[in-house]
Parts: structure tokens; sequence; C-alpha cells
């Protein structure tokens, strides 16, 4: 459980925030962010290049997993103990800018060298609400696709859907070629599985919020998508109303236990099939041209706070893993994200990487993300228990959207 009581107090508790001091060389600050995969040491290392480049020492602190990491990072924050920097998510980012405690960079990056070698877009993914405020850097990003076994398709004569129809159709069919053995697709229904139903959602024409900030999910669009995508659960695998985890995703898409999954970069470290075996494809969309479709970004961001006494110093740390040669390590590292600067990303090392491309690819096109409002937040808790009621059948499907939507909104 999120520590929502704390992102309540939040703005009452930043006024009674002591200021983190400087270290008496000004040359000292405290940096906080997670590991996906604990064996990848790729910050470390940077941190120790950036300390005989520029003489700042950066503190990291990486023990808290990711699905901790905000409460911790917003209990920090009231009780005064809280870092200069952070890696941030779209997901999280919404109630610090509520209640005041990020630094506004857009004069800092404004001035900054790099600025320029950043994919243009991928710098609305770090404004706020108001839609001029950048209050992050961005660092690395995923896109969301569909992963399919070329293998399973061929022997069951499905074609890989491009359409949100077709996808329907192809779990039906591929269930279908062994009854009982083979399943489709695997929804994530347990703790998880939020970014997978947006994605598809996405695709197929969903939009979180309008330019006004109200929120629009509880649309057409979405609610027509929302009922495709439950109407797989017919042809999932058993133990899907409880998955929470995206690696058992990945071993029954090793295994052969289901035929397709929603994911992104992250999971292709995983598989130890090769792409004899593994194929990829943009997430079927309501038309089924990429070029006419919407799809979810994510981004992982370093945000400055606005307490720390070492402001210059903690950009200076944020902007050095935004520059291309840190961008390049942490697209090389054990975790598997996408650089956000376009001469990393054309790089000859990733040229060979058919889940990199695919990537790239659809990032080419018109990209989403969760909007960076305190509602945001409140959606890993809403959305587990509104699909699994509606996979029951204790509630409608549209549920599912009015639910996520009614977070978003920040009801209760």
């Amino acid at each position: 459980m999120y520590a929502f009581a704390a992102i309540m107090g939040l703005v009452s508790a930043w006024s009674a925030i002591s200021v983190i001091p400087a270290s008496a060389a000004r040359a000292e600050i405290t940096y906080w962010f997670w590991k996906d995969n604990p064996d990848d040491n790729t910050i470390a290392n940077l941190a120790a290049k950036f300390e005989k480049e520029t003489g700042i020492h950066v503190n990291l602190m990486s023990d808290v997993t990711y699905d901790e990491f905000f409460s911790f990072l917003v209990n920090s924050i009231a009780a005064g103990t809280a870092p200069c920097a952070a890696e941030l998510t779209s997901t999280y980012i919404g109630p610090l800018i509520n209640a005041g405690v990020l630094e506004p960079l857009n004069d800092r990056i404004a001035a900054w060298p790099g600025r320029s070698a950043v994919t243009p877009s991928l710098w609305s993914y770090v404004v706020g609400p108001d839609g001029k405020t950048q209050y992050a850097m961005p660092n690395k990003f995923l896109m969301f696709y569909l992963y399919y076994r070329k293998d399973i398709f061929k022997a069951a004569g499905v074609a890989v859907p491009k359409t949100q129809q077709e996808f329907v159709d192809a779990a039906k069919a591929l269930a279908a070629s062994a009854p009982g053995k083979q399943f489709a697709f695997n929804l994530r229904a347990g703790n998880g599985g939020w970014d997978q139903w947006a994605a598809f959602l996405v695709a197929g024409g969903a939009k979180f919020i309008d330019d006004s900030g109200k929120v629009v999910l509880n649309s057409p669009e979405a609610l027509k998508s929302n009922q495709l995508y439950l109407s797989t659960y017919a042809w999932a695998p058993p133990g899907t109303i409880n998955m929470a985890s995206g690696g058992q995703i990945v071993q029954e898409l090793e295994a052969g236990t289901t035929a397709m999954a929603i994911h992104h970069l992250g999971t292709a470290k995983a598989l130890k099939l090769g792409p004899d075996k593994i194929g990829v494809a943009p997430i079927p969309s309501l038309t089924g041209d990429p070029a006419t479709s919407t799809y979810l970004g994510f981004m992982n961001m370093n945000g400055v706070f606005a307490f720390c006494k070492n402001k210059d110093a903690a950009f200076k740390w944020v902007s050095y893993l935004t520059e291309a040669n840190a961008q390049l390590e942490i697209a090389k590292g054990l975790d598997g994200y996408l650089p956000v600067v376009d001469s990393v990303a054309r790089d000859p090392h990733f040229a060979g990487d058919q889940y990199f491309q695919a990537s790239l690819q659809m990032a080419a096109h018109a990209v989403l993300a969760w909007p960076p409002i305190p509602g945001t937040t409140a959606v890993p808790v809403a959305f587990p228990p509104a699909l699994q009621a509606a996979l029951l059948k204790k509630a409608s499907g549209d549920s599912v959207v009015q639910a996520v939507a009614k977070a978003l909104s920040g009801k209760r």
C-alpha cells in the first residue's frame, strides 16, 4: 500500500522541512534511485567518473525497490531527510509538483549546452500540468509493445494482429489450436498490469486528460478498447486473476504457455529465447497503422528538490546523466532502457537489436504518457481490484475505466 496519508500531508510537511546543508566545499550531494536489476552498477560507475571530472561527490542510495520507492521518498520529505535529487517517474511526479517540493528547472535547462541533443519530443514528459514548467531532466524511457511467439503463431496459422479486433481474434484462435494447453495472453490482473492495460487503451484511441487538464478517460474509445482487452481473459492461462509479476509473464512466454505479452524493452533482457522464437510488433491499435496510432511511453526522469542547498551541483549531476556518454552507458546497462539522446539511439551497438529498434519505431509516432497529476499516483491502488472484480463478473467491464478515471480525478 502506498503512503497516501504522507502524500496528503506533503504540502504542510514541506513547510517544516529543514534545509539540507551543503558540504563545506559545496561539492557533495545525495541522489536516490532504484535498480530494476540489483547487479546493474551503471549509476555507481557514472558517479565515480562524475566525481573525477567535477570534484562533486554523489552519495548514492539504491536499496529501495521501485514498488516501495515513492512511499519511502514521500516519508523522507516529511521527515526532512530527503536527498538533493532523485529518480522519478510519470506515475509519481504529480503529488511532488502539487506540493511544491520540486525545483523548477527551466532556466538551468535553457542554459545547459546539451539541451539540443535530447530528442525534442521527450521534453514533454518532464513538464508539469501547467504545460510549461520543467520539473526534471529526461533520463531513460520505455515503450510498450507486443511480444509474441513466432513458432506458436506459425503452427496455429495465425497472423500477427495489427488492429485490436484482430488481437482478440488471434487470442481465440491461438487458444483453440491446443485447447487446455495453449493460452493466448495474460492480463496480469494481480498487483500490477495498469501500464499494459493503459498501453492497449491508448493504442485504441483513449486519452487520460484533455488540454484543460480535465480527465477524459471515460470515453467511447477507451470503453470499447477496454472491453476488447477484458474479453481475452477467456483464453488466459490459469492463475491470471492473481498474476502480479512481470517476470512470471516472461516465463510463460518462454515456456510457450502464453503466445503473447505486452511489455517493454526491459523484458528483452530477461528472455533466453532468440529472435527465431520471439518476435515484437506495435501494440494492436484502433487503425492498425502505426502512422495514425498513439502509443504509451514511460519516462524515468531526475528531479532536484527545492530544499537542496547545492542545487547547482545537483543539476550538474542530473544533467550529466542526460549527456551522450552517460546515456550510452545507461542504454547498454542491465536494466535495458532507451536513451533520450538521438545520437546514442543511432549507435551501431544497437543496430541489430530487434527489441531496441521496435521501441524506437514506436517512439517515432505519436506518444502519450501518464499525466503528471496527483491522481496518477492513485492508479496502482485503484486498478487491480477493479480489474479483478470485472473479470470475476462482480462488476461491469466499464467499471475498470471508471475506477481509473475516478482515481485520476482525485476522487475517493
